[in-house]
């Protein structure tokens, strides 16, 4: 175990890691992060959003937010349930080759000793579609953990639905750890090279966007590529079938209001159809001399699948 100098700002040790968070996206296994954007954030060519922040005490992330603050509860209740005992938690821990994180909590537990737990929160139907077991991007940040404390065992605990503690247990695996370690060595070589990866053009738009920076007064003459006709034509053929699809589901909509007229709700052979008004919301005064107005309620439409 390798503890980190805690002179080092919050922000100064991010950019400096790859943390256990952040390892899924070298797996190509992390929902929320690709590898293209995770280099443009250690090269510093695009900011990195701060975790958990909170501006005039609103959360950016209302899910990160309550799950920070849930941490302790769910430990406290894994440590009742299962019999764990609190360890001292290093702050910050690395491999000293630019991977490093912030366990949740070490802990000790009479049967395998001291290990790590990784605390979660999800809502059941989230962790219905797990299955038997959680995410990759959540085994990878575990085990990187475990590597990273020298333990041999790891445990993801996830609270769902807000009272349903649920844990899985993972042994530490050394074949996996060290592939993630070879793979953040191999990543800060390709970051000191400014040898940036594929852009994930379903998912990077954003990113390349801030990466390039401010556009300018250039004109790019493309006359000769047949690739950027060919995507202008893909581009312009998917915004019709968009506003095909749009046109369809307005069609199918009203059809469907037409049909059960004022019922607020409405059972199909296979749906489940809700279709209640909102209330209307009068005007109101903010500050002397300021009116907010109010808006009349609308008719929600919401269709969805009842499986026997």
């Amino acid at each position: 175990m390798s503890a980190v100098d805690l002179s080092l700002s919050d922000e100064a040790f991010r950019a400096s890691v790859v943390g256990a968070g952040e390892v899924a996206a070298l797996f190509d296994a992390s929902p929320w992060l690709t590898k293209f954007e995770l280099f443009h954030r250690k090269r510093g060519t695009i900011a990195t959003p701060e975790f958990n922040a909170v501006t005039n005490g609103v959360p950016a992330d209302m899910r990160i937010f309550c799950g920070v603050m849930l941490e302790p509860v769910v430990v406290e209740i894994a440590c009742r349930l299962w019999g764990y005992e609190r360890v001292e938690t290093p702050k910050r821990l690395t491999n000293g080759n630019g991977l490093g994180g912030h366990p949740d909590q070490l802990v000790r537990c009479p049967e395998r000793g001291v290990g790590v737990l990784e605390i979660k929160t999800a809502d059941w139907l989230v962790a219905k579609g797990w299955g038997d077991e959680p995410p990759l991007n959540y085994q990878l940040q575990a085990q990187t953990y475990a590597g990273l404390a020298g333990v041999e065992w790891c445990e993801i605990i996830t609270l769902v639905g807000g009272n349903d503690p649920r844990r899985f247990p993972l042994p530490f695996k050394p074949k996996v750890y060290a592939e993630i370690e070879r793979r953040v060595a191999e990543f800060w070589a390709d970051v000191e090279a400014d040898r940036a990866p594929p852009v994930d053009y379903a998912r990077d738009g954003k990113t390349l966007v801030e990466a390039l920076g401010q556009p300018t007064d250039e004109v790019a003459d493309l006359r000769e590529s047949l690739d950027a006709e060919q995507e202008a034509m893909d581009f312009l053929d998917a915004k019709a079938r968009r506003d095909e699809a749009e046109t369809d589901m307005e069609v199918a909509k009203t059809r469907l209001i037409e049909r059960i007229g004022t019922a607020g709700v409405a059972l199909l052979p296979g749906h489940r159809l809700t279709a209640n008004r909102t209330k209307d919301t009068p005007d109101r005064e903010a500050k002397q001399g300021e009116i907010i107005r109010g808006r009349k309620g609308y008719r929600r439409f919401d269709l969805r699948e009842v499986k026997a």
